[in-house]
């Protein structure tokens, strides 16, 4: 045994080891909780918990792989030899509460048959996956004279942890002191995952000591297993090992269909000692072939051949020593180990049975932790403990193939069901309303099935909030709308036939100047009215004080007055006798008493509704850019309102890209964008032009700085544009391109996500989001 293991033993276990726990609190291998996440064991050994994110290692090409591997073996060469490193993947089941939140309650408002089939899907889709949810710790421990030396260790160490993680595409993140405890509680207290609270402060007042939140109700002891409440648990470990680990030997474990905690510890050995290690394994192992060589001598007269076993290990030992030495690569100590739970012991045998035959054919062997059970589960637990003696001395070439990564998953607890995981068919849920911009993109080549997102994706965020809770507004230039709209209680209005008056304003008291916006919308307006150039610096000062002017009553009235009417601008400019005001009056005159006049009315249509589609279709030509313009504005405006009403808005921009082919649009809408977060507002922007988007400096802007993208069915151009901007794999880009209506890679922050979205098309919802008459197709 190595010098290094000696002390590693004699350091993770108490002087109590062998004795029999009197109480359920005793099972917790830890003395002291500080408020940073630390964990006290053993007097001296302090641990600290991180999360890292998973990435998609399954669809990665071999090369990726391969790059994954080398940033693996330099992490762990990288940790501090002598301590102890832990890496835990926790596999558990999506539980029904939290199935039963995602589902849509009946509330009588005619919307109930459209919950019901939401419902159904999600159960359907629910059972097709394994159902499972990963997470991923790293635990550090070390052991210090104080909690100062130990957090001051913790803090360089998670920056280095951090960038070796993010060098694989993983975000890793230390763990607060509640969260960590949670994760215990979880495993102690199956079915009770949903009933977690901890108040440290309230703890320490009453002077109630932190076991008493996670410890388990009851634990019953065996040989080879334990039950916990109502669950069986076992712990096994890896007592064998190949003498080349296969990359996907732990892929494969983590993803049966077993509640489990797959950990694999290790500790790095100072170079000079693991090649005196394995030097001293060489000459004993050349001493033994000597004396057999002698033996077989003696006894035969003759030199017989060397057996295979005594070639094998040489190869073996003298392959790891020239890795050591020659590839610069490090020597740790490693123990594996897997918790698995099931509801019954005889589904718990079967799993056992399951797991082994599985790595079995990696020729690996797990074997039951027999009289040790309590012991090993210390050690698959993210305590960073090491209490059994099944340890392996391995290269961190032959350690890094414990890849610690499958596919990225995402399953937010309050979000809404967007399709399945195309590789683990796993639910995909998200809730952008927690993400850092909620804004979102759906790009889609026509058929791909982009509309069809987006009208299910508003069913989906209607029926989840209540009017009083949530609006939608919808700009829909190509009339896409209209049926769902008018099916979910709301109102189409027709631009430019339905009146708007630009000059409503929300006023924002709050704002040192509450007319700077509207001054800015009103000058666009002019320069689209004048069709010239560009307006010069007089001009807009005139501009700016007609503004001022016609606003000066309805400030002052702190909006109970009427907004004032473009007719009431034009005559603001008409009484300044200046011939540049003369001029934009006279550029105003068609739009207030001309044939082109719609906008120079009060606003006619019906606010008060919670569900708003804007038509654009019907403007002429000459009038799109200004209609569309004037119907920005009124919709920022109508998100301000929401806001001070404490609302939440829903904007949907259908064909988006159409906005960017007149610059003041796009200018406006990208203005939109960044500003609608401020107001609680979520911006969708749908399109299957994305190469004019991409075109634009704003368009492209937008794209890069938003966490939600829908990328379906992308022509080769639009694909390769895509993956250049968001660093998409090859093997990533072939679930967008040339694939099925539904189909495509959903980028959610860092993580990119392979989904299917389907809705069975005997359903009425499907009839209602489809747009194409041919059965079974996609709008």
């Amino acid at each position: 045994m190595l010098q290094s293991e000696k002390r590693l033993k004699a350091r993770h276990r108490e002087k109590n080891y062998f004795k029999r726990p009197r109480s359920t609190q005793d099972l917790i291998p830890v003395d002291t909780v500080y408020p940073d996440g630390m964990f006290l064991s053993n007097v001296n050994l302090y641990s600290k918990s991180y999360r890292f994110s998973d990435i998609n290692y399954q669809i990665a090409g071999q090369a990726e792989k391969e790059g994954i591997i080398r940033d693996m073996r330099a992490l762990a060469k990288g940790c501090t030899p002598g301590e102890m490193s832990q890496i835990t993947i926790v596999n558990r089941h999506i539980n029904r509460e939290l199935l039963e939140r995602l589902q849509y309650a009946e509330q009588g408002d005619g919307l109930d048959e459209l919950r019901g089939e939401m419902n159904e899907i999600l159960e359907n889709q629910a059972g097709r996956g394994t159902g499972i949810i990963q997470e991923r710790y790293f635990t550090a421990s070390v052991g210090k004279s104080t909690p100062r030396e130990a957090a001051i260790h913790f803090d360089r160490v998670g920056i280095e942890l951090a960038l070796g993680f993010a060098n694989m595409g993983s975000k890793l993140t230390p763990i607060g002191l509640s969260d960590r405890l949670r994760i215990l509680h979880d495993f102690y207290r199956p079915g009770d995952e949903n009933y977690w609270h901890f108040d440290f402060e309230d703890k320490q007042r009453k002077r109630h000591s932190f076991k008493d939140s996670i410890a388990p109700m009851s634990f019953l002891p065996a040989p080879d297993y334990f039950k916990i409440g109502s669950r069986y648990v076992r712990v096994l470990a890896m007592t064998e090992y190949a003498s080349w680990i296969h990359d996907d030997t732990v892929e494969e474990l983590i993803n049966l269909d077993t509640e489990m905690i797959l950990s694999v510890n290790f500790m790095p050995v100072h170079t000079e000692e693991a090649v005196k290690y394995y030097t001293k394994k060489l000459d004993s192992l050349e001493a033994n072939s000597m004396r057999f060589q002698q033996k077989q001598l003696q006894r035969m007269q003759i030199a017989s051949p060397e057996p295979y076993n005594f070639r094998k290990d040489r190869d073996a030992i003298t392959d790891s020593l020239n890795d050591i030495i020659q590839k610069d690569l490090g020597m740790v100590v490693s123990t594996v180990t897997i918790a698995h739970m099931a509801d019954s012991l005889e589904q718990l045998d079967s799993d056992t049975e399951l797991i082994r035959n599985v790595t079995r054919g990696k020729n690996c062997e797990f074997n039951i932790c027999t009289e040790q059970q309590l012991d090993a589960l210390n050690t698959a637990l993210p305590y960073g403990l090491d209490r059994i003696s099944m340890d392996r001395s391995l290269t961190t070439e032959t350690l890094a193939a414990f890849v610690p990564f499958s596919a990225q998953e995402i399953c937010d607890p309050s979000g809404v069901l967007y399709g399945q995981n195309a590789v683990t068919r796993n639910l995909v849920v998200v809730d952008r309303l927690a993400k850092s911009s909620g804004n979102g993109f759906v790009l889609g080549m026509t058929g791909g099935g982009k509309s069809f997102f987006c009208k299910n994706e508003l069913v989906s965020l209607r029926l989840k909030y209540p009017p009083d809770k949530a609006d939608f507004l919808l700009l829909d230039p190509e009339q896409e709308y209209g049926k769902v709209v008018t099916e979910l209680g709301g109102e189409v209005y027709h631009v430019g036939q339905d009146s708007i008056n630009p000059f409503d304003l929300e006023l924002d008291l709050g704002e040192r100047n509450p007319l700077a916006y509207k001054t800015e919308f009103i000058t666009t307006f002019c320069e689209k009215v004048s069709e010239g150039d560009g307006l010069d610096a007089q001009t807009k000062s005139l501009i700016d004080r007609a503004v001022r002017a016609v606003y000066k009553d309805y400030i002052k009235s702190k909006g109970r007055y009427l907004p004032p009417l473009l007719g009431d601008f034009r005559a603001a400019l008409q009484k300044m006798d200046n011939p540049r005001a003369e001029e934009l009056a006279l550029s105003l005159e068609r739009f207030v008493d001309g044939a082109l006049n719609t906008f120079s009315k009060s606003t006619n249509i019906d606010t008060s509704n919670s569900l708003i589609c804007y038509s654009l279709s019907g403007l002429r030509d000459q009038m799109k850019p200004i209609g569309t313009l004037i119907t920005l504005d009124h919709l920022l405006g109508r998100v301000m309102r929401n806001y001070k009403a404490g609302k939440i808005t829903f904007v949907y921009a259908d064909e988006f890209a159409l906005l960017f082919q007149d610059e003041d649009t796009g200018k406006f809408f990208s203005n939109l964008w960044r500003r609608i977060r401020k107001y609680n507002g979520y911006c969708t922007g749908a399109t299957q032009n994305c190469e004019e988007v991409l075109d634009s400096e704003s368009g492209r802007a937008m794209l890069s700085n938003t966490d939600f993208v829908v990328m379906l069915n992308q022509s080769p151009s639009n694909a390769q544009r895509l993956s250049e901007l968001y660093k998409i794999t090859e093997n990533q880009r072939t679930y967008f391109t040339n694939t099925q209506p539904g189909h495509g890679l959903m980028k959610i922050g860092g993580a990119m996500i392979p989904f299917i979205s389907t809705v069975p098309a005997d359903t009425k919802l499907y009839r209602l989001l489809s747009t194409n008459p041919r059965e079974g197709k996609w709008s």
